[in-house]
Parts: C-alpha cells; structure tokens; sequence
C-alpha cells in the first residue's frame, strides 16, 4: 500500500493529524516534531555524541526499569517463602486452598491486561507505573494482615491486576528509549508488610525521575531528543501516539505472529506459575528446615538472573560482531534446552538423591531467560502503538491463563515430589521450542516476501514517507522482522 502523507495539524509535545491517500486519517508519533532536525538545520552528529547520549540515559533509565521488575518478582513469591512459615496453617489454607491462593493472582492480571494497555496508551506512562506501585504497596501490606482465604484470594486477584501495566509498561518505555527476620515459624506476615513499605518507596521514586518518553524527558536536552529519535528512526516502530486505531486492533488479531507468540507464552510460563509457587515446598521436602530452605530458594533468583544476563548478553553480542545474522530464537532455544534437559533430571532422579534434585530444580529456572528474550523479539516486530499495546495485552493474557493453570497441576497429595506437576513443565518446555521455531520461520518466509515485492532496501536507514507515521509492521513494507 502506498501512502501520501498531509500534514494537518502540529503543536508542541502532541503528534500531528496526516490523512493517506484513501481519506483515512492516521495520527503521526509524538516524535515527529524531532524526526526531521538534523534535515531541517542541517546539522549532523557524530558518534561521540551518540555515546554520550546512550550513557546519560542508560544511567537514568536502566536501574529505575531494573528495580520495577525485580520489586515485582520479588513481590510475586512471598507467598511461596511464607508457605514456608506456617501461613498456610494460620489463614486455613488446608488440601488445595493454596493452590489457588497461586492461581488467583493471575486471575487479576488476566481481567486487567486489556484494560490497562488501554491506560498506558491514554495516560502519561511513567505516572501509571508510579500509581500502580503505591497502590501495590498497599495491597502487599494489607496481606500481612489477611486471616483467611476468602480474603487472601481478594488480595492476591487485586495485586494480579496491579502487576499487569508493570512489565508491558517497562518495554513500552524500553521501545521509546531503544532473610534476616525469618526465626520464628509465624513471621510469614512480615514479608508483606516490608516488601509492601519497599514497593511504595520505589514507586515515590518512579514517579520523580521516570520520563513518559524521550519528547518529555527533562535531563535530555532538545538537541540531545533529536539524536535520540534519529537512532530509533531505523527501527520502524515509532515511539509514543495517544489515538486509539481500531483497524490496528483488528490486525493485532489477525496476525499469525501474534497467536504464535501467544502460545510461546503460555506454554514457557508453564514453569514460572508452578515453580514460583511450590518450589520452597519441593525443597522443603527434601528434609530442610524452613530457614534452611528459604536461604536454598536464593540461588533460584541467581539462576534466573544468570539465565537472563546470558541470552540477552549472547543477543547483544551477535548484534554488534555479527549484525547480518538473526540469533534470535537461536538464543531462546538454548536456554529453553537447559530448562528441559534439568527438568528432565528432576523428574527422573531418585527421590532420595537431595543434592542432584536441587541442583536440576535450580536451573529448571532458566526459562526467565527466553522469556526475556522472547518478550524483546515482540516489541522489535510490532508497530503501530495500538497494536503493540494490543499485542502486549495478549501476551500477557496468555501468562495468566498459563500461570493460572500451572499450581492446580501440583496437588498436595502429591508432596512433595509433585510428578505431575513437574511432568507439565517438562512438556512446556517443548512446546515452547516448537512454537519459537515456527514464529522464527514465519518472519524468514515474510522478510523474503516483503524483499520479492517490494521497491525498498532492506538497510536503508531514513525513510521519510513511513517514518513516524504510526504503521503496522504489516502496512510498512520498508519493517523487516527480527528472530
């Protein structure tokens, strides 16, 4: 489709009104009014400057989105730590009452993940992360005081709504930048109220040094925006557009990427729904005591972190020493293997083999990796802000619904060996290989296509006509897909 673009309307810090050649109206990126500086001045900068830039927001940026996922994944399993601590037995969580006090928590982010896509587009961004924050704080508290599982059900389906703007927020703001207390048995109830009291500070914190998007960022100067933009233009994706786009909605829908994402995702958060929640148990069981085993839960995050760090950092490097490959997915099947060849380990060892059980069960963790990596592969290949909004909403349906699911596979009948929970990761670990690989071959055959028909090369940089101009990746014949 070919598109001529008319500038209707432009004020500062708001995206300009252009209609294409079929009388549609289509609303530019907010960046817009920094896209054509260095053509407009004639100015240029060098990569002194660009350095310069990139260390001045990483600085700002990278440990505030850092300390927004790690509050929040530590948040998620002080119910795990605590059924270490007889909270089960003081707030009557009795057969499989605990399983869903898991399940519950994904119940509220699956019924808020629409919703708040629809804020993170309409409302300043970095301010709905601040609120969410605080009010997350607050939830976490309150369940320092629950008694009961009506209540603690409540609880755990609003903090699951809470989290839901956390993650899709942070690459949202990632696309438009490029143990001491626990001695006594009962003190389950501590790790709410000092996680809660942590989180509201961070999100005091979010909220004076988090910029929406580069345009609105007070510590980058305009000169500096205009560098910033010029390095994003290449991507195609755009940064920041307010205007709900229907017709971006309905082509989120029927986009095979889109659904084959969907599965990746529901298949390879498998193990988080079930190891978040039973893994303290599955150590517990292994003849530890309680203190002993919530220091044992420590390498878990070790492993996800070393789990992350190698397949981004195996990503980054690939790019800069070999730019014309795609690595991608090569990356996610390497940390999906190591998670399936130790769950393999854990469900196969003998029950009394402690030291070799822990050991898989500690890097049955590795899927954090791929799903880090699989969650950049969907913000590179999605443009147009409604559907990136829209297509983040999905995906992170398709966490709930796999997180929802994964803690009723681990009954208490089966403690704490949990064979068929275990089992079910062990096959979400292939089914997620499969469906990356797919995703990967689809992208192959659209590039090759996009390369057969079209009348642009695939390395140009600056494409004025496409630019900014809030397009699909499927509208823009100029996007090229990444995997």
């Amino acid at each position: 489709m070919s598109y001529s673009f008319h500038i209707q309307e432009k004020r500062e810090g708001w995206p300009a009104a252009i209609s294409n050649t079929e009388g549609d109206e289509i609303h530019t990126d907010v960046a817009a009014q920094y896209a054509n500086h260095f053509t407009n001045s004639g100015e240029t900068y060098s990569q002194r400057d660009e350095r310069r830039l990139r260390w001045k927001i990483d600085l700002r940026l990278v440990p505030l989105l850092w300390f927004n996922v790690t509050l929040g994944s530590m948040d998620k399993v002080t119910t795990s730590t605590a059924a270490l601590y007889n909270f089960r037995q003081d707030t009557g969580l009795d057969g499989d009452k605990y399983s869903w006090v898991g399940s519950a928590f994904y119940f509220g982010y699956l019924i808020w993940c629409l919703p708040s896509g629809s804020l993170l587009q309409k409302l300043p961004l970095a301010k709905v992360l601040c609120m969410v924050q605080l009010l997350w704080g607050c939830i976490l508290i309150s369940t320092g005081f629950a008694n009961s599982f009506a209540g603690l059900i409540a609880l755990r389906v609003l903090l699951g709504a809470l989290e839901a703007p956390i993650v899709p927020g942070n690459f949202l703001i990632l696309g438009r930048w490029a143990i001491g207390f626990l001695h006594d048995d009962h003190q389950w109830r501590a790790m709410f109220w000092i996680t809660g009291a942590m989180t509201i500070a961070w999100a005091v914190v979010i909220g004076i040094f988090l910029p929406d998007n580069p345009v609105q960022a007070k510590f980058v100067q305009p000169r500096e925006k205009a560098v910033a933009i010029e390095r994003l233009r290449a991507d195609q994706t755009g940064i920041e557009n307010k205007t709900f786009n229907k017709k971006q909605m309905m082509e989120t829908f029927a986009d095979p990427k889109t659904w084959l994402m969907f599965l990746f995702h529901l298949t390879i958060s498998i193990p988080n729904g079930g190891l978040t929640n039973f893994a303290a148990l599955v150590i517990k069981g292994l003849g530890y005591t309680s203190q002993r085993s919530t220091l044992l839960m420590m390498p878990t995050g070790v492993v996800q972190t070393v789990a992350s760090y190698l397949c981004n950092g195996g990503v980054f490097l690939c790019l800069k020493y070999l730019p014309n490959y795609h690595t991608r997915a090569a990356w996610v099947l390497l940390g999906i293997l190591v998670g399936l060849v130790s769950t393999v380990f854990l469900h196969t060892l003998a029950v009394d083999d402690y030291s070799g059980r822990l050991a898989a069960l500690y890097m049955a963790y590795f899927y954090f990796g791929p799903y880090v990596v699989s969650l950049g592969i969907n913000t590179a290949n999605t443009a147009g802000h409604t559907k990136k909004v829209t297509t983040n909403a999905l995906v992170f349906v398709s966490y709930c619904v796999s997180n929802i699911m994964a803690p009723q596979f681990f009954l208490s009948s089966q403690a704490p060996v949990y064979p068929l929970g275990i089992a079910v990761i062990l096959g979400s670990y292939v089914l997620s290989a499969a469906f990356i690989i797919l995703y990967a071959a689809y992208c192959v055959y659209e590039n090759r296509r996009r390369d057969r028909v079209g009348d642009v090369t695939a390395g140009e940089r600056v494409h004025r006509n496409t630019d900014f101009k809030d397009l699909t990746d499927k509208e823009n014949l100029h996007f090229r897909y990444v995997w």
